[in-house]
């Protein structure tokens, strides 16, 4: 779905309720209320402090036990704070828990210095993600979400940067799940009340007198996955209450089963263009690396970083939103930006991947299946013809405890389900024998009567089989998790991706 952006005026920016409720697994919003207007987005901005942090931490230019440097501007921040002193130091993964546990506003100023050497360019580079994730109506003007006018979100654009710090960092996500870090002898608690409730799994509340009492959560149940956004609330308690409602009324009428393609968010992708930052051009090469840290913050030789950025001055009366950023070093990968592989069509490209076969060492394949062709006749699978010239079903593959298996993979046909992982429980001569197989699964595994089972046919030599399948599992480790269940069971199994 996409969101209608109307320009807006940061000076008339309400402390009002605004709310949206969006399906993770479809991209689907499945309620909103002035889901477009602009608000203050409070501490909910540490989010964005921390994906641009996971950036640095994947690409390897800081590291989770990595020291960062306290400034005395970082030292000086408001509460709530962590009280670390100026000039000390602060490993990368207390800082982290710091910001998604206490919400240090001092942390999350350190957090930016090191990374942009000031808090006000780190702000240029926060905004200019939030470009490229597609948060249009998102400024950032300082890392930790106190108070500044020019500082302004919707509840759809914070609902997009949920969705993307999960699809993007899934093993850095997992900190927001933190419910308390201690720190040179003290405990902190998580502020978020509802962790562990209903599914819930994270991630922020916010709150500054403007804002009202926000909260950035995502609950993930029974294979669904939903992301609520509620801001401008009077009372903790109030915001709490109604989040938790959302989360009640809208969990079951989301997906189960595995992710869309429609639902994925294109991840930035910076340029590489030496020691300055531009705009993405058709030609300009990709590296996927963030911008260089600052000279000073690097411990080899210094790097010319070019002219510093201007930041325009604020009217606070009649300011509307700021403008695009001048230079959004982002990029979305696209099919020309990925490497080649051998041979000229998607089928030979796709058999060798699968198979490892050069494009001119492959025999002549089926276009609608050729895997599954190429393991058919490498296990000698296919059915043979005898003297008589009648058609002999291929012999079942033996497992041990004489289990079976039909590990031959085709594309699927319309009706089939596309994406994620598959389980097949075994492979029949009859779609009502296919059907007794998915019953029997179903039996003997409850789970998976929550998934979509279904029957994929499958022709060789004019001959039918029929395979019992079930769809929606969400990766790999889901599958394989499945089968080891059912094998456990003597039922025969495997997991292949759609």
């Amino acid at each position: 779905m996409t969101f209608v952006t109307a320009p807006a005026s940061a000076g008339n920016v309400p402390r009002a309720y605004a709310g949206i409720v969006v399906d993770a697994k479809t991209g689907q919003v499945l309620y909103q209320d002035h889901a477009n207007d602009l608000r203050y987005p409070a501490s909910l901005t540490k989010v964005m402090t921390l994906y641009i942090l996971f950036q640095e931490l994947e690409a390897g230019r800081l590291s989770l036990d990595s020291r960062l440097s306290v400034s005395a501007h970082a030292a000086a921040a408001v509460p709530t704070k962590l009280y670390v002193r100026a000039g000390s130091t602060i490993k990368v993964a207390d800082a982290i828990k710091a910001l998604v546990t206490l919400s240090a506003n001092d942390v999350a100023r350190v957090i930016g210095e090191n990374i942009s050497g000031t808090e006000s360019e780190f702000a240029v580079r926060m905004t200019q993600t939030a470009r490229a994730l597609g948060m249009s109506r998102t400024t950032y003007k300082n890392a930790s979400g106190l108070p500044d006018s020019g500082q302004v979100t919707t509840a759809a654009d914070q609902a997009t940067l949920a969705r993307a710090i999960y699809l993007h960092f899934p093993s850095y996500y997992e900190y927001f799940q933190t419910r308390s870090f201690t720190y040179n002898g003290n405990t902190y608690g998580n502020h978020n009340r509802l962790l562990g409730q209903n599914g819930v799994d994270g991630i922020k509340t916010g709150y500054i007198n403007a804002s009202g009492y926000n909260l950035m959560t995502a609950a993930r149940a029974n294979n669904r996955h939903i992301v609520v956004i509620g801001l401008g609330f009077n009372t903790g308690a109030s915001r709490n209450a109604r989040v938790a409602d959302l989360v009640r009324t809208y969990m079951p009428k989301a997906r189960s089963g595995d992710y869309w393609r429609e639902a994925m968010i294109a991840r930035p992708t910076l340029l590489g263009t030496g020691s300055s930052v531009r705009v993405a051009a058709a030609s300009a090469p990709l590296d996927g690396l963030p911008p260089a840290r600052p000279p000073h913050l690097v411990p080899s030789s210094p790097i010319d970083l070019g002219a510093p950025i201007q930041v325009a001055s604020i009217d606070h009366a009649t300011q509307p939103v700021p403008p695009e950023p001048r230079d959004i070093p982002f990029q979305v990968v696209s099919a020309e930006d990925i490497p080649t592989r051998p041979g000229d069509s998607a089928l030979e490209q796709a058999t060798y991947v699968a198979t490892g076969v050069p494009p001119t060492e492959q025999p002549s394949y089926p276009a609608n299946d050729p895997i599954g062709a190429w393991i058919a006749e490498t296990l000698k699978l296919g059915p043979t013809t005898n003297a008589a010239g009648e058609i002999v079903a291929p012999s079942p593959v033996a497992r041990p405890e004489g289990l079976t298996i039909d590990p031959v993979v085709t594309n699927s046909a319309n009706a089939v389900p596309t994406g994620g992982w598959i389980v097949q429980v075994g492979a029949a001569n009859s779609e009502d024998g296919a059907n007794a197989l998915i019953a029997e699964a179903t039996s003997t595994y409850a789970q998976l009567a929550d998934l979509r089972s279904y029957v994929e046919t499958f022709n060789r030599n004019g001959q039918t089989f029929y395979r019992a399948r079930f769809a929606g599992f969400a990766d790999r480790n889901q599958a394989s998790a499945t089968c080891d269940q059912l094998t456990r069971q003597q039922l025969s199994c495997l997991a292949v991706q759609g």
